[in-house]
């Protein structure tokens, strides 16, 4: 790498560094301590757990493990250590207060900062080679964020945010029919990726999948379909339901996607963030779990398409013979392709993002909300942990089904085609929804 391209790669990392802390800093900067420091729900850390784990995950990698001396007190590495410490048992941890947080933030950054001028981005040491590890920091941080933020969705009854709007904010002009469909041709494609600068392991290596042909949802499925089917008595008709997610259903009692409330007219309205306002029917259902999504496929008479389906019709571009970074192409996210970054703190009606349009002509693939898949997290052929197994490796076949896409309250830094999100089917705090698979191309079905 010369000298030239070395300085602009380090300034580009430094960039993305300063982004994503100013994100960090600007969720918290509205909320009292109280909203900060307080458990609310078992499920989710404290925010002030998330803001020291974010610190000390950074001590790590961008410290420690570049050869640089730890600056925290060796204590706090078993604190912020998630693996020994379950959510449910965070919010009874000794994690630093906000204000030492908050230092322990600056602290580290100004630290990495001075260290990252004096350290070659050697193709040569994986760790370093084009930036990866601070692009592991930057997008471990952003999915903190979000993190954080199904949190505070989980408290939407008794916490307000200042920040959080959504109604007016998009473009949502362009009327379109929300059960069109777009067909996916059959045959071989390039699935996952080679790319060692940003992308995960799990995303690696680029392997060949054959498929065949099958229709898609172009646009995820909206809140007036998942409506009709609350209408039709979905959630009492066990022959939608798998078993486990009737179980699951009995034992919670859901009958509405989360935050759901009716309006007394027959209608929905929906609680974000403390505010309460009329859902719109035209926007993507989102705050449901793998059960639902399944359940409302069945009804709906198509099916949760696999992973593989889903990367196909979103990053394939069978004119060319090869993959795009985005559906879009390889140009970065911007206002006109996809609704990422806390722009709506919502998602957007459906039909808002045409630029955004995959090669086969499905819309909203990124942003908005993640949308579930049939695929239980498994790996790639030829698969390789790097650089620890606490990321992907200990994760890998177990009781898990994988996500795909980005919600609105994504980062553009994870957004990409390739990302693999993955949780437990019964987790419905996630801003996840769905998007159908179909085996015909026609229009039957909900």
């Amino acid at each position: 790498m010369s000298l030239a391209h070395s300085l602009q790669r380090k300034r580009a990392l430094v960039r993305a560094l300063h982004r994503g802390r100013r994100r960090t800093l600007a969720l918290v900067a509205p909320l009292d301590d109280d909203a900060v420091h307080r458990q609310h729900v078992p499920i989710m850390s404290p925010l002030a757990w998330d803001l020291g784990h974010v610190a000390n995950y950074e001590e790590l990698w961008l410290l420690r493990a570049l050869g640089h001396g730890g600056l925290a007190e060796p204590g706090l590495d078993r604190v912020y250590n998630p693996f020994e410490n379950p959510r449910w048992v965070r919010g009874d941890l000794p994690a630093l207060p906000r204000t030492e947080a908050m230092g322990y933030l600056a602290e580290v950054r100004a630290e990495a900062l001075g260290l990252l001028r004096a350290t070659e981005l050697d193709p040569g040491r994986p760790l370093v080679a084009d930036g990866f590890v601070y692009q592991l920091v930057v997008q471990h941080e952003a999915m903190h964020q979000e993190t954080m933020l199904q949190a505070l969705g989980l408290r939407a009854d008794t916490l307000r945010h200042p920040l959080a709007s959504w109604r007016g904010l998009g473009p949502g002009g362009r009327r379109v029919d929300d059960r069109d469909r777009v067909l996916v041709a059959g045959g071989p494609f390039t699935m996952g990726t080679h790319d060692r600068s940003r992308a995960f392991d799990n995303e690696r290596p680029a392997h060949t999948t054959e498929l065949a042909g099958f229709a898609l949802d172009r646009y995820p499925v909206t809140a007036r379909r998942y409506a009709a089917f609350v209408a039709d008595g979905g959630y009492d008709r066990p022959e939608v339901w798998s078993q486990r997610g009737w179980d699951w259903r009995d034992e919670h009692a859901h009958r509405t996607p989360q935050g759901w409330l009716p309006d007394g007219d027959g209608g929905w309205l929906v609680r974000r963030f403390g505010h309460v306002a009329p859902l719109d029917p035209r926007e993507p259902v989102q705050h449901v779990s793998y059960f639902e999504a399944e359940a409302f496929a069945a009804w709906a008479g198509g099916r949760l398409p696999t992973e593989a389906e889903w990367e196909k019709a979103a990053a394939w571009d069978p004119a060319a013979g090869r993959a795009r970074t985005w559906p879009w192409g390889q140009r970065p996210p911007s206002p006109a392709t996809a609704n990422l970054g806390r722009r709506r703190w919502g998602p957007a009606p459906v039909g808002s993002f045409p630029a955004g349009a995959s090669a086969y002509g499905a819309e909203q693939l990124v942003g908005d909300c993640y949308e579930w898949t049939s695929s239980g997290f498994e790996p790639y052929p030829g698969y390789a942990t790097f650089p620890y197994p606490e990321y992907s490796e200990v994760f890998l076949g177990g009781d898990y089904r994988v996500l795909r896409g980005a919600s609105w309250a994504s980062d553009a830094a994870v957004s990409r085609a390739t990302f693999r999100n993955w949780d437990h089917p019964y987790r419905r705090q996630l801003f996840a929804g769905i998007r159908l698979a179909w085996d015909r191309p026609g229009r039957e079905g909900r």
